[in-house]
């Protein structure tokens, strides 16, 4: 009885792996941005997101900047980040601010490029 469910087991595992191999070598299966393009939907831009580059720059009051440096997260480990030094830069005639992070956990490493916003 228990060799008969281990046997079971074993064709549907095997037969999983042998199709996901055919379809990364053949591809099979339609793919994310295939389907996205078929039903006329643009597809995803690859890129900075805010804040990410100094194109990107966030405009923030000095709050908002506190704000923005007490919620980062690691995207690996999924914790916060411990602020590291902060550096001025010029970008396009306009003075940003990079605020730098490391991870305590992984070590990893990220920036945020803000501007400020004068509040009024």
């Amino acid at each position: 009885m228990i060799w008969t469910l281990f046997g079971t087991l074993g064709v549907v595992i095997v037969t999983v792996l042998a199709g996901m191999a055919a379809d990364r070598r053949w591809s099979l299966l339609p793919r994310k941005e295939n389907l996205q393009l078929a039903a006329g939907q643009r597809p995803l831009l690859t890129g900075f997101g805010a804040g990410a580059a100094p194109g990107t720059a966030i405009a923030a009051t000095i709050g908002e900047i506190e704000r923005i440096r007490r919620k980062q997260k690691c995207p690996r480990c999924k914790i916060s980040l411990d602020s590291a030094a902060e550096e001025s830069v010029e970008h396009e005639g306009q003075a940003l601010r990079v605020l730098n992070f490391t991870c305590p956990r992984c070590g990893g490493m990220r920036s945020v490029y803000t501007r400020e916003e004068v509040s009024g």
